[in-house]
């Protein structure tokens, strides 16, 4: 079994760190909210035996630095070209789930001729399908796309509740309410109760207009990468494939059975037999 290595580089001013295993061709997972690479370790090894995968913490999350400011998806996609740039890789295969997603789009978007492959989960850009979570419906589920928005209120009422978002979290977006284990939960609750980690997390939602300016433009020329798009059967599964349609010529995916919105939880094994079909 191969051995997930912790690092960190001073990179631009910040400190960049991530976890990687394995040897071959690069394959980098970018996490989402309230997570980071920690989410990963259930399937790197296995993934570690046909590549070397690298899985960055996004600033603000994580071990990487804490920063007043930019969240936005685009800085965000900087901050990894930047990390691709320092480890000398001249091409990579892309996931990026929750948030993640959008940063790994904006990248794809920036620096095409760098991807080969991506794979989005459980997101599709605001303009193309986020917006509608920022709505109140009857039994609203995403409430916390508006409620985030606005990063210091948010702080303010949820600062010193970090275990009871966390909790409410993975048991409102998951199909088996048991799949987080108790080892893991404590490690996220741990990581968002850092000074400012929480108000970092809520910035990555709070760059939702910046956001949409961006990925308009993006938009204008389609990814023409191979793109896999999936999500949990009770999560996004119906809207990935037609939401990515919109801003990709070749989309294949669908719905990862009894699972909800934390794949790599819920289902590990299906998730590494899909990778490793689609990035093969």
């Amino acid at each position: 079994m191969k051995k997930i290595i912790y690092r960190t580089k001073k990179i631009q001013g910040i400190n960049q760190a991530y976890i990687e295993c394995g040897e071959g061709a690069p394959l980098f997972l970018i996490h989402g909210f309230p997570q980071h690479s920690h989410m990963w370790r259930k399937i790197m090894p296995a993934l570690a035996q046909n590549f070397r995968v690298i899985a960055p913490d996004l600033r603000g999350m994580g071990g990487s630095s804490i920063t007043p400011s930019g969240y936005e998806k685009e800085k965000l996609a900087k901050d990894m070209y930047h990390l691709i740039n320092e480890l000398e890789l001249k091409e990579i295969n892309l996931v990026g789930y929750d948030h993640g997603g959008g940063v790994a789009y904006s990248l794809a978007a920036q620096f095409p001729d760098l991807i080969k492959k991506t794979c989005f989960m459980e997101y599709t850009p605001p303009g193309f399908g986020y917006e509608y979570g920022l709505q109140p419906t009857r039994d609203w589920q995403a409430w916390q796309l508006a409620f985030f928005t606005v990063p210091d209120v948010a702080v303010q009422f949820i600062m010193g509740k970090e275990r009871e978002l966390l909790s409410w979290y993975f048991w409102h977006w998951s199909y088996n309410p048991d799949a987080i284990s108790q080892e893991d939960f404590e490690v996220y609750v741990r990581q968002l109760q850092k000074p400012g980690a929480l108000r970092a997390g809520f910035a990555h939602f709070g760059a939702v207009f910046d956001d949409t300016d961006h990925f308009k433009e993006t938009s204008k020329t389609k990814l023409k990468i191979p793109v896999l798009a999936l999500g949990g059967e009770m999560g996004a599964g119906g809207y990935m494939v037609p939401g990515w349609q919109q801003l990709a010529e070749q989309v294949v995916g669908g719905s990862i059975p009894e699972a909800g919105h934390w794949l790599a939880d819920e289902q590990p094994e299906i998730l590494i037999e899909r990778f490793l079909e689609f990035f093969d």
